[in-house]
């Protein structure tokens, strides 16, 4: 037994959803800048980190002259070179959970007595200190050798060896480190998006007179942090956020008016097109020259479809209207041979109107295969008048076919055109023309006979599927309904002219 197949439809999202994700994805675009806090957060540390490297660097010095001075120790002596070797410090903090320290340990009482020289130099020390709180808000302290505070800001005569930093800057390195930073008060909710606001920076940095180490310059400081910039550029802010938020109704309203609600209405047109016999009618709105083309195509072909649909539908209708009467008489004429004896010259009789029916029917149905064939001859290609012109002449060999002047290229099939071309000169030839004169024309070109012509009442309906003046001569109505189609489907259309003599056609194309 088989195994029985599923088929499933494939998932696929609707246009609204694709363009509601695009909008989605544009209004959360500056949210997910949100994620540059940290980044930029530790840019500001660093920046932090840099400063209080320069403010040490010069209070070092300061420290370091105004030692020498109370100490009474001569001014070190420059290179033979003139120059001092250079020693830049670069920032290197890193501001992430494994980096930053915890808070600083409190001072601790001092054991080591302060040496003269500091005692001397603690008044300039601090009040250097203090003046530049003002401005920088940072903390000062200036240690001695031993790590007791003589001169800052703050925490005067506390002993602060113990701290990391500072023991390392004894030992004559410049350290900076990250610490938590303690608060009297809870932290801001929105101080949490920024890591920056959690730290401050400490930097020591060693005094040095010669390979001794005299002190240590200790600063620290709280690095600014984005929502400061972000409160003062508030305004500005605002009127970015209002810009995203205006833009993305923009691109909202845009998608819906062009794109959205075109083919919305092209597929609601497409679908109650069959439930009636009525011609397409072109949309409202089409939003974009693309989905104007697109619309045009269903209305050409959905038309062209319920054209033939039409036409069949009449055909079949024609056709069996037609074929009752030859089926009939063949009936009638086969019982009677059959049921009686008849003379022989009146049952070729029968058998001529046997014959006859037999064709009439034949022509019937070869009318309807090739109307039925006709939506599937190429739609595109060319082909030249002159060449499907020769094809006809020994089709028709009692008519005079030629083309007047030169000869062009025409968009239709060689074999569309051979079709154009049978059926408009066997309507020649039916209406006793003798002579058949096809022109070159810009749009296309014309067909001309000198033939008995069409009567004005039959002029408008000449077109008309089934309209025949012929019907006793077999002519089934649908020659020039055949052309008609088969011109609409490569763009193109079919007109009858006046004509002083004969019959003209005028065959012309979209240019």
């Amino acid at each position: 037994m088989p195994a029985r197949v599923s088929a499933r439809r494939k998932w696929r999202p609707g246009l609204g959803g694709v363009i509601l994700a695009m909008l989605a994805l544009v209004l959360f675009l500056p949210f997910a800048g949100l994620n540059l806090f940290r980044f930029y957060a530790n840019q500001l540390v660093q920046q932090t980190e840099e400063s209080l490297l320069m403010q040490a660097a010069v209070l070092t010095a300061t420290y370091e002259e105004l030692y020498r001075t109370a100490a009474d120790l001569p001014p070190e002596p420059l290179p033979a070179d003139g120059r001092r070797p250079f020693r830049p410090l670069f920032p290197s903090v890193t501001v992430n959970p494994q980096t930053i320290l915890g808070p600083r340990p409190d001072g601790l009482p001092a054991t080591e007595t302060v040496a003269e020289p500091y005692r001397r130099i603690s008044p300039y020390l601090s009040e250097i200190a203090l003046g530049a709180q003002e401005q920088t808000l940072a903390g000062y302290r200036f240690l001695d050798r031993f790590g007791t505070v003589i001169a800052g800001s703050a925490e005067t005569g506390v002993y602060l060896g113990h701290v990391q930093e500072v023991a390392l800057a004894l030992n004559g390195d410049t350290v900076s480190v990250p610490r938590v930073r303690t608060r009297p008060t809870a932290e801001p909710l929105i101080y949490r998006f920024s890591q920056g606001t959690r730290v401050r920076i400490f930097v020591a940095m060693p005094v040095t007179i010669g390979d001794d180490i005299i002190g240590v310059v200790y600063l620290n400081r709280t690095p600014n942090h984005i929502f400061r910039f972000l409160y003062t550029e508030r305004l500005n802010l605002f009127g970015a956020a209002m810009f995203v938020l205006l833009s993305t109704g923009l691109i909202g309203y845009l998608f819906w008016r062009f794109v959205s609600r075109p083919i919305r209405s092209l597929a609601a047109r497409t679908e109650t097109f069959g439930a009636s016999e009525a011609r397409w009618e072109p949309l409202d709105h089409y939003g974009t020259r693309e989905i104007e083309t697109l619309a045009q195509s269903f209305g050409t072909m959905a038309n062209r479809l319920q054209d033939q649909q039409t036409t069949l539908k009449t055909y079949t209708a024609h056709v069996s209207h037609e074929m009752k009467s030859p089926l009939t008489a063949i009936k009638g004429a086969v019982e009677l041979m059959q049921d009686t004896e008849m003379p022989p010259e009146r049952q070729v009789k029968f058998l001529e109107n046997i014959a006859r029916d037999t064709e009439r029917m034949e022509q019937l149905l070869a009318r309807m295969r090739e109307y039925s064939a006709v939506g599937q001859l190429a739609s595109d290609g060319s082909s030249d008048l002159a060449d499907a012109l020769d094809s006809m002449i020994s089709r028709f060999p009692r008519l005079n076919v030629r083309l007047i002047g030169p000869t062009r290229q025409v968009p239709l099939s060689r074999e569309a055109l051979e079709i154009v071309f049978r059926h408009l000169i066997e309507n020649a030839e039916s209406h006793g023309a003798t002579e058949v004169r096809v022109t070159a024309t810009d749009e296309g070109f014309t067909l001309s006979d000198n033939g008995s012509g069409i009567s004005p009442g039959n002029r408008d309906r000449i077109f008309e599927p089934f309209f025949t003046s012929r019907r006793t001569d077999g002519g089934t109505g649908m020659g020039l309904s055949i052309v008609r189609s088969v011109l609409a489907q490569a763009g193109g259309g079919i007109t009858l002219d006046d004509a002083d003599d004969g019959t003209t056609f005028r065959i012309h194309f979209q240019v």
